[in-house]
């Protein structure tokens, strides 16, 4: 076979054809080899992109993970404040009180207890039965904090032990004032750790992939895949809080960490309501491995590649590069596909033009907060709000500024005196609504007042209005009512808002009506 292959290779190694045809096929060989390997570089900063893609958008899941369980314990507590303070202190001893601390706790699932302790630490009402007679709590940092500081919003501590049970807890802490305004002792809601270690563990991630969620000052309060010996370890001289929060509240970045000093590229972002930070890390060695074992198949027909080529040649190389098109064009169509998904998510329950709820979100919560007030015994007010002339406003300015007129619209709602579970939202059209849970007649009205007042003030030019002053105006009309869980109090509740706007309406437009 040798002497077969030198008798054949001889004439053609001396003739130009075989000399050029040689040189041809080491060029494309080379050609070939270099790229693959650019191809497989090219792979691997996609991976790494893909990555960053990656945790960047876990850190803000988490983020909204943990904002909205915060939200809830915070509201929770601000419920339980609200009414000690209508009440008075001696109302934390009745039981119906310590009835309805064990009825917030059934209702969310990261609440350990809820607890309130007066102006000496000393228990006074719980949800918890298994709570010592003779608890006291003034040694811990939330009240000490409390004690010294007038801040009446919601304060988050490092993790501590259970006086009760011995379980890992946030505590969640808001002061209590008598009625002179001095410090009368703290309403405290404690949050289990075990609430994020088991919310974390539902991601299949591989297992030196860190999760974290921390406070502003670098405390952990809980991190996954490490034991619960690093909880309320400091993160002070981590790369995050030296360098990467000062420059953005949230992004991507890779650094050694500080715990165990293994490279990951980390997603963070810090809540906007509460002093937390979430992170999400994706160990770099787990990611060469796991790119490797994708591309091991590609090196190998790579190498059976440069075997063939000879009879290949520039058709194989013409499809490796369609191959490559296909490929990245797949990649970015993907990539579309998911920014596309992440902003259609954010934007399912927020108006696009005003920024407030929009009409699911309106919907949603309505029920919600009728089934709050059939719960609670508590009334429930709705206020219907619509431009006065707007189809003149639109005819007469054109419709872009239309819009313009209704996003200022919105932002003199949002400026009016609103309690964190009140919700503004557009219903439609040149129509808002504005849910007012725990409020009876007189306070809707008032606040609907205030509403046609903050629109007046805002100063819109409305040269067609038929309503003096030659300014936008807006009409509104309230209903209130204590749900009692029939079918179609929702429906209700609007048509007697809806009712009262036309009568508002009908006696000339710039004012705010009740329902009868």
């Amino acid at each position: 076979m040798k002497r077969t292959f030198k008798k054949l290779s001889s004439p053609l190694m001396r003739s130009s054809l075989g000399r050029n045809l040689t040189l041809f096929l080491c060029i494309i060989t080379f050609a070939v080899a270099g790229f693959n390997a650019w191809l497989l570089w090219n792979n691997w900063q996609i991976k790494l992109a893909e990555r960053e893609r990656d945790a960047a958008n876990l850190s803000l899941s988490l983020a909204k993970q943990a904002e909205g369980t915060f939200l809830q314990v915070d509201i929770t507590l601000s419920n339980v404040v609200r009414q000690l303070t209508l009440h008075g202190q001696a109302y934390s001893l009745v039981p119906a009180f310590s009835d309805e601390l064990k009825l917030h706790q059934t209702k969310l699932p990261q609440l350990h207890g809820l607890f309130i302790y007066d102006a000496r630490g000393n228990w006074v009402a719980a949800s918890d039965s298994n709570v010592l007679p003779n608890a006291n709590a003034a040694e811990p940092e939330y009240f000490v904090w409390h004690s010294k500081h007038e801040d009446l919003g919601l304060h988050i501590s490092k993790v501590m032990h259970s006086h009760s049970t011995g379980e890992l807890v946030i505590p969640v802490s808001m002061r209590l004032n008598d009625a002179a305004g001095n410090f009368a002792g703290v309403a405290l809601a404690t949050v289990k750790v075990d609430y994020f270690r088991q919310f974390y563990n539902y991601y299949m991630l591989d297992k030196r992939d860190a999760l974290a969620l921390i406070l502003d000052d670098a405390t952990i309060l809980y991190t996954r895949p490490y034991p619960d010996a690093f909880i309320n370890h400091t993160l002070s001289n981590s790369p995050l809080f030296q360098t990467m929060l000062k420059k953005s509240d949230s992004g991507n970045a890779a650094w050694r960490s500080s715990l165990d000093g293994v490279e990951r590229i980390y997603g963070y972002a810090r809540l906007k309501q509460y002093p937390l930070i979430v992170t999400a890390g994706y160990d770099r060695e787990a990611i060469r491995s796991e790119w490797l074992a994708e591309n091991i198949l590609i090196m190998l027909l790579n190498t059976l590649l440069l075997m063939v080529i000879a009879g290949m040649g520039l058709v194989m190389l013409r499809q490796v590069k369609s191959n490559l098109k296909n490929q990245l064009a797949v990649i970015a169509m993907r990539d579309e596909l998911t920014s596309i998904n992440h902003t259609l998510q954010s934007l399912a329950m927020v108006d696009g033009l005003t920024g407030l709820a929009n009409r699911r979100q309106f919907d949603a919560l309505l029920e919600k907060n009728l089934e709050r007030s059939m719960k609670l015994n508590k009334p429930l007010s709705l206020i219907m709000l619509d431009v006065d002339y707007f189809k003149r406003y639109n005819d007469t300015y054109g419709h872009v500024a239309g819009d313009r007129c209704l996003k200022k619209v919105g932002n003199a709602l949002k400026s009016l005196p609103l309690r964190s579970d009140d919700l503004v939202a557009r219903y439609g059209g040149e129509e808002f609504a504005i849910i007012l849970p725990a409020t009876d007649a007189d306070e809707a009205i008032n606040l609907a007042s205030l509403a046609v007042q903050a629109v007046v003030n805002a100063g819109l030019a409305h040269k067609s209005t038929d309503v003096p002053g030659g300014v936008v105006t807006i009409s509104a009309g309230c209903a209130t009512l204590v749900a009692t869980g029939q079918a179609g109090e929702a429906e209700m509740l609007e048509k007697r808002a809806d009712r009262a706007l036309y009568s508002a309406k009908q006696s000339g437009r710039n004012q705010a009506k009740s329902s009868a």
